[in-house]
C-alpha cells in the first residue's frame, strides 16, 4: 500500500505521461484533448485519468474511441515513465467540470437577464 504523498506523485506523473503521450500520437481524433486529472488506487494498480475536449457529445464520443484504441500504447509509455514494479491499468473519463460551469454561467445569466427585466418594469410601472 503506498502512502498518499506517494499515490499523488504517482498520478501527478501519469497525468503528465498521458498528456505527453496524446502529443506525440498521430490520431487525429486526440487533437485538443486535455488531460485534466488522474487518481490512483492505493495500491498503484489503477490509475483513473479525467479528460475533457471542446465540442459536442459526438466529439466526446469520438475521443472515448480513440482512447480505447491507444489505451496499449499509453499504458506502454506511462509504465516506463513511472518505472514501477507492474504497469497500472488505465481507466478514462470524460471530466464534466468544464460543461457544469457553462450550464451554472448560463443558468446565472438568465436569473440575471429575468431580474434586470422585472427591474426595468416595475421602473416603468412607478413612472406610468
Amino acid at each position: 500500500m503506498a502512502n498518499q504523498r506517494r499515490q499523488y506523485r504517482v498520478a501527478e506523473q501519469a497525468r503528465s505521461s498521458v498528456a505527453m503521450a496524446l502529443l506525440r500520437l498521430s490520431d487525429p481524433r486526440l487533437a485538443l484533448v486535455t488531460v485534466t486529472a488522474a487518481k490512483t488506487t492505493s495500491d498503484l494498480r489503477l490509475i483513473k485519468v479525467y479528460w475533457s475536449v471542446s465540442g459536442g457529445p459526438e466529439r466526446i464520443e469520438e475521443v472515448e474511441e480513440a482512447l480505447d484504441s491507444a489505451q496499449g500504447v499509453l499504458r506502454r509509455e506511462v509504465g516506463h515513465d513511472l518505472g514501477l514494479r507492474s504497469v497500472p491499468v488505465l481507466e478514462f473519463y470524460y471530466d464534466e467540470t468544464l460543461d457544469v460551469i457553462a450550464q451554472s454561467r448560463a443558468l446565472m445569466q438568465k436569473v440575471a437577464d429575468e431580474d434586470a427585466a422585472r427591474q426595468g418594469k416595475s421602473k416603468e410601472e412607478d413612472e406610468g
